[in-house]
């Protein structure tokens, strides 16, 4: 496989898929289990989302994938030690903008630290589209976090 670099809207497009569909599980297992496990189901999504050779449900649907330093799919460990970083708060603006600084392969900090690099599976699908898709994902993910916390003040008056 050879390595093309995705622009950064792909990859910040997956990543609101991403969040969408764990800020939709954790509603979901909240409701029906009545404790507030929220932040561990957050946190394991992050860890694990990546584990279909390096693939998320994001991933798959904007084309891109994480690849070792052989060119080859990555394997869950490493999507471990390379999302850990994404579990602090500040880190996934922190990590864009190293995205961009990193004209060459356009790494992460968890790129550097687990040896990988994120590969553009469909180069034709233009980057600029993405754009647009991560900004109304961006919209979507506010509504569904603006919900939680009126659901969450009206649970905790």
């Amino acid at each position: 496989m050879d390595f093309i670099k995705p622009g950064p809207n792909k990859r910040v497009c997956a990543f609101f898929i991403d969040s969408i569909i764990g800020q939709v599980c954790i509603g979901m297992f909240s409701s029906v289990i009545e404790i507030d496990i929220g932040w561990i189901i957050w946190i394991v999504s992050i860890l694990f989302k990546d584990f279909l050779e390096g693939q998320s449900a994001g991933k798959l649907l904007v084309g891109i994938q994480i690849i070792d330093e052989s060119n080859l799919p990555v394997k869950y460990p490493k999507t471990i030690l390379r999302n850990i970083f994404m579990i602090i708060p500040i880190f996934p603006i922190i990590e864009y903008f190293r995205i961009l600084r990193d004209e060459e392969e356009g790494k992460r900090i968890g790129d550097d630290v687990a040896k990988t690099k994120v590969c553009d599976l469909k180069p034709q699908r233009q980057d600029s589209i993405f754009l647009w898709i991560s900004i109304l994902l961006a919209i979507v993910v506010i509504g569904i976090q603006a919900a939680m916390v009126i659901k969450f003040f009206k649970q905790h008056p």
